[in-house]
Formats: C-alpha cells, structure tokens, sequence
C-alpha cells in the first residue's frame, strides 16, 4: 500500500472516501461480509483502485483501524500539556481521554476490530500498537519530562503510565461495549478522571490537596 504522502491530492481523496465507506460498511457488515463491490458502490472508484491502494480487503480493514486509532491519538499528541501545572495537565489529559474513549462512534469500532481479532490476529496486534501502545507512548513522554524537570518522582515512566491509563479506564469501555445502550455522563467522567488522577498522584506519594 502506498503512504498517502506519495498519493496524488485525487487518488488521496478516494482513498479517503473509501475508508470512509468501508468503515460504516464493517461496522454493519463484518469483515467477513462486506464486499469490495460494495465497498466500491458507496465511495466510487474499482476493485484495481482497491488493490493498488490496500492491496486487498484486508489492506482496507487495516487502513480503517489505522485511520479510528489516528482521530484519537492525533488528538491527544496535540494536548498542550507542558504548561500546566501537574494535576491539572493529568485531569485534562483523562478527561480528553475518556471522552473520546466513550463517544458512540469509537465504542462502534472497537466492537467491530475486536470481533475480528480471532481470525485475523495481525489486524489485532496492528490495533492495539496504533492504538493503545501509541497513546501510551504519548503520556510515558509526559512522564520522562516531568521526572527531568523534577516534578514527579523518578521512577519508570513507562510504568507510570501503564498505571495512569488504567486507573483512568477502568471499566468504562468495557462495560460500554457490553451493555448495549449505557453511555457515561460527561459529569460522572469528570468526577472518576478527579479520582483517578488523585489516587494515582497519591500512589507515588504526592499530596493532590498541594497540588491546586
């Protein structure tokens, strides 16, 4: 497949197209029945189109897991951290977390990839590397710098994060995607990120209440 630098500004905007349609098209279908052909009936263009972009269907299915995992970790590489006090970077970094971990459209494609992963096992190594690892890779960043410039405890930062973005998850998107319907409300989200990132602080022993 080729990078999408190297597409021309056209063919990059059928690609698009089709990710697009083939998104929505999985997520109704499956991978397993969802057709080119139908693929190419929604966003235009050809199987060759298809196979000169994706390579084949599979190319496509990882390119819409790439391009769901991208949305969220391109918004969370673009929070301004750095100049925020600790606990309030912490908060906003959790709350912007959850709530694109929360939204509809994310609890859609993580039930569709998921669903997927027995059959295609690197389709599922490739989500949980564009998406979890790179988002971790993202707060452990975070981390190396405040331990640097002293405001955090030295210690392993890739631990640190491990332990921050999962007091932050909890169930939340688990529970999400198996109780059909049930969707958090945005003040429910702010008080557990609160918790969540004051019960963390404390872990390492820092007083929250010291910190405002």
């Amino acid at each position: 497949m080729s990078e999408a630098k190297k597409i021309d500004p056209r063919t990059l905007k059928r690609r698009e197209a089709m990710i697009e349609a083939a998104r929505e098209l999985f997520c109704e279908h499956g991978l397993a029945g969802t057709t080119l052909e139908m693929i190419t009936a929604e966003a235009g263009g050809s199987r060759r189109t298809i196979y000169e972009l994706f390579g084949n269907k599979d190319g496509v299915f990882e390119a819409v897991i790439r391009d769901c995992t991208g949305r969220v970790t391109s918004i969370m590489a673009d929070l301004e951290l750095s100049q925020l006090p600790l606990r309030q970077a912490l908060i906003h970094f959790g709350e912007t977390l959850m709530t694109l971990l929360t939204t509809p459209d994310t609890i859609r494609y993580m039930r569709l990839f998921l669903s997927e992963v027995p059959r295609f096992p690197h389709l599922g190594k490739v989500f949980y590397e564009s998406g979890l690892m790179t988002g971790r890779r993202i707060i452990t960043s975070f981390f190396e710098r405040q331990m640097a410039e002293g405001n955090f405890p030295k210690n392993d930062p890739k631990q640190a994060a491990v332990f921050f973005t999962s007091l932050l998850k909890a169930d939340y998107d688990f529970r999400q995607m198996t109780y059909v319907g049930w969707e958090p409300q945005a003040k429910d989200l702010h008080a557990h990120v609160i918790a969540a990132v004051d019960m963390f602080l404390r872990g390492y022993g820092l007083d929250p209440q010291k910190m405002e």
